[in-house]
């Protein structure tokens, strides 16, 4: 992240992220949904929104997803550092790697992000990418508590933030490679978690599907966000503790413990 961009350009560089984050890759999801609506291997879910059936149509999600986000971190990466999460920038904010100024500038650009992505997938499918596609909201799948998706979310995330601290914050790191390999491991985790909880792990793509499928006439799904909020922030914050205490070299603790003292 360059300094000597504002936190306007930043803002706008987290918010276009973030909104293609959400078309391409919410979008994948609610087209997969109007595709198989009528296959007789799908069955429609208890939250009011077609069901995804195998391991393939998680697959071409999470590559979706995969996709999206490598393209935003290739371009966006040296303006904003391409966060395009909440989560990832609460983890900097509480290894004071972003001023708070600068979270609530990042947050307010990722939510917006999300919000209008998730109407541009409606604008361009349709009433049946909210009446069936649900605008790929995530949600827990037939027969799967909230609690348990819930569970899901927190490692989800977990391994989400992870993955960006020690690959696009960890100065040891590869750079190059950051936008490829945080871009499959979010693919990774999407195939694994999809058919739990919707793998939503992303507070603004959480959100932002939810909130436009409601105001276009969708099911209230607001018991939902609140488990995903609070579990997508304690995974987040449970990377941002356990990253440095295992990653930290003794060298760099050292320089630190110097730096206090002076």
């Amino acid at each position: 992240m360059d300094e000597s961009y504002s936190l306007s350009q930043k803002m706008w560089a987290e918010g276009i992220g973030t909104f293609f984050l959400v078309f391409v890759g919410a979008g994948t999801a609610a087209m997969t949904l109007v595709l198989n609506h009528g296959a007789p291997r799908y069955t429609k879910s208890d939250i009011g929104i077609g069901a995804l059936g195998g391991s393939a149509d998680w697959l071409t999600i999470g590559l979706a997803f995969a996709f999206a986000i490598m393209t935003m971190i290739y371009v966006f990466g040296h303006v904003s550092g391409a966060h395009i999460n909440p989560a990832v920038t609460l983890s900097l904010l509480i290894q004071r790697l972003i001023s708070p100024i600068e979270a609530v500038g990042y947050w307010f650009a990722q939510f917006a992000g999300a919000t209008v992505g998730a109407f541009a997938v409606a604008l361009v499918y349709g009433r049946q990418a909210w009446l069936i596609g649900g605008l790929g909201a995530p949600g827990p799948f037939p027969g799967v508590p909230l609690w348990q998706a819930g569970a899901a979310e927190v490692l989800g995330t977990f391994g989400l933030v992870m993955g960006v601290l020690g690959l696009a914050v960890n100065k040891h790191a590869p750079s190059q490679w950051a936008g490829l390999i945080i871009g499959l491991n979010i693919a990774g985790l999407i195939v694994l978690l999809g058919n739990v909880s919707g793998a939503a792990i992303n507070p603004a793509r959480t959100i932002g599907p939810i909130f436009a499928d409601w105001i276009l006439g969708g099911p209230n799904l607001w018991h939902i966000v609140v488990v995903y909020i609070l579990a997508q922030v304690l995974g987040a914050s449970m990377a941002a503790w356990v990253y440095p205490l295992i990653a930290q070299s003794r060298k760099v603790k050292a320089d630190k413990s110097q730096v206090v003292k002076m």
